[in-house]
């Protein structure tokens, strides 16, 4: 069996026209995602994206501004992404420099590259969220990263 990693979660931050805000990493395969990352020991999903999000783009997100839009099974590292849908957040987004360099609001209909086709699902999961949380297995035997308009 593999060996259990650590689980992620991040937001899908929409503004008022249904953009979803992204942030480009400066590291790795330097490409577009949502705001979060990895959790710490004893860390609680929401408050790993919680911290992300002040951490990399300075931007606040109170417990009752998000609902959880997606559990994602990653069957390659046995660990979870949890993807939380925001109603309302606080600050003005602003890159940490580090390990992000870029943000920006973009359409889901018209998402930069490089990105991996497993943000693209996130995203959408989370554009179509209605209060049923998505259940998904992401395994990395179809793990893309690369040009959005290939992804359908």
């Amino acid at each position: 069996m593999t060996t259990k990693t650590m689980d992620c979660s991040g937001f899908a931050i929409f503004d008022e026209t249904g953009r979803v805000l992204l942030v480009h990493q400066t590291y790795g395969k330097k490409k577009w995602c949502l705001p979060g990352g990895q959790q710490l020991e004893g860390e609680a999903a929401w408050d790993t994206a919680i911290r992300e999000c002040k951490e990399e783009i300075n931007v606040e997100i109170a417990l009752d501004e998000f609902s959880l839009s997606g559990i994602y099974f990653l069957s390659h590292r046995n660990a979870y992404a949890y993807i939380f849908k925001v109603q309302g957040w606080s600050g003005n987004p602003v890159p940490d420099d580090a390990e992000i360099d870029e943000i920006k609001f973009f359409h889901v209909d018209q998402l930069p590259s490089p990105m991996s086709n497993f943000t693209v699902q996130r995203i959408r999961d989370a554009a179509q969220f209605q209060g049923k949380v998505f259940l998904r297995e992401q395994h990395v035997s179809n793990y893309v990263i690369g040009d959005t308009k290939n992804f359908e």
